[in-house]
């Protein structure tokens, strides 16, 4: 029988750097502070925070590195680094309030340690920037060199986009007051100025572009303007958020509750198109 040719180890120290960043939250002692306030965030200016090896549920050390990390790693540091040996019993890590302190070369074998260990803290450091709004309990967020440029990047080209197909529907009153009761869901006047319109509809463009282009791109964004339009000439009927015609006909499946998305999913339908045309034709009547 032939000999199994002994696996190699291709594991190798990334060229790249992180930063771990603490996440400020108003809470508590910081609730009402100011940015610049020494406990501002919830951690005080200069304080750190030590992490240690975590145990598992039996109460032994977690293994953190696997086993090709491990491998490599104990090579080129000459370090026992098992689990049963001594160095994760003291060793740790240090983060502080302040991110210039909290920066980690991944292509050096102890900085590369350090961010595998903080990553087994699941509850306490969120893996990637895109991640940290994910759990209450995070209190730091590992990001990579350009993981927030590139998400602050896709929110203003996000808002440039807004801001231009607005500029499309920018002198249509009807459709902009469409938009801005799908928006605030609330009742907005029928002879609502059309400056005031506009104004109200840049204050969402400017805070939640997202927000805007998800509304004016639903493939359904006429019939949802119909629906807003049908209530406000009493061809639809809304009652604790619940749609149907002054029929009394639930605009909604059988056994389904009349609620605005189920409504628009009732009107698109085309078994139901008379309804939606009897709806129309009382909007049309009403003005």
């Amino acid at each position: 029988m032939e000999a199994k040719e002994a696996k190699t180890n291709t594991f190798r120290l990334p060229n790249e750097q992180v930063v771990v960043k603490f996440i400020k939250r108003k809470k508590g002692l910081a609730a009402n502070v100011n940015d610049d306030h020494v406990i501002s965030g919830g951690m005080l200016a200069g304080s750190k925070r030590r992490f240690c090896a975590p145990l598992t549920r039996s109460n032994t050390i977690a293994n953190v590195l696997t086993n090709d990390e491990k491998e490599y790693l104990e090579k080129v540091t000459d370090l026992n680094l098992s689990v049963y040996g001594e160095f994760w019993k003291t060793f740790y890590v240090s983060l502080f309030k302040d991110d210039v302190e909290n920066r980690f070369d991944l292509s050096v074998p102890m900085d590369y340690i350090s961010v595998k260990l903080l990553r087994a803290y699941t509850d306490e450091i969120a893996p990637s920037w895109k991640r940290r709004g994910e759990k209450p309990t995070y209190q730091f967020v590992i990001t990579g060199s350009q993981e927030e440029f590139k998400e602050k990047k896709a929110k203003l080209d996000s808002k440039k986009y807004a801001w231009k197909y607005y500029g499309k529907l920018e002198s249509n009153r009807e459709k902009l007051l469409g938009i801005l009761r799908l928006l605030s869901n609330q009742l907005v006047a029928e002879d609502a100025e059309l400056d005031w319109i506009q104004g109200r509809v840049e204050e969402y463009l400017d805070a939640k572009p997202s927000s805007f282009l998800e509304i004016v791109e639903d493939p359904n964004f006429d019939l949802k303007l119909l629906i807003n339009k049908g209530v406000h000439s009493g061809a639809i009927l809304r009652n604790n958020n619940k749609f149907k015609t002054i029929d009394g006909l639930d605009l909604c499946s059988e056994g389904a509750v009349p609620s605005f998305d189920n409504a628009v999913a009732y009107l698109s339908n085309p078994k139901n198109q008379e309804v939606r045309s009897l709806i129309e034709a009382r909007i049309d009547n009403s003005n």
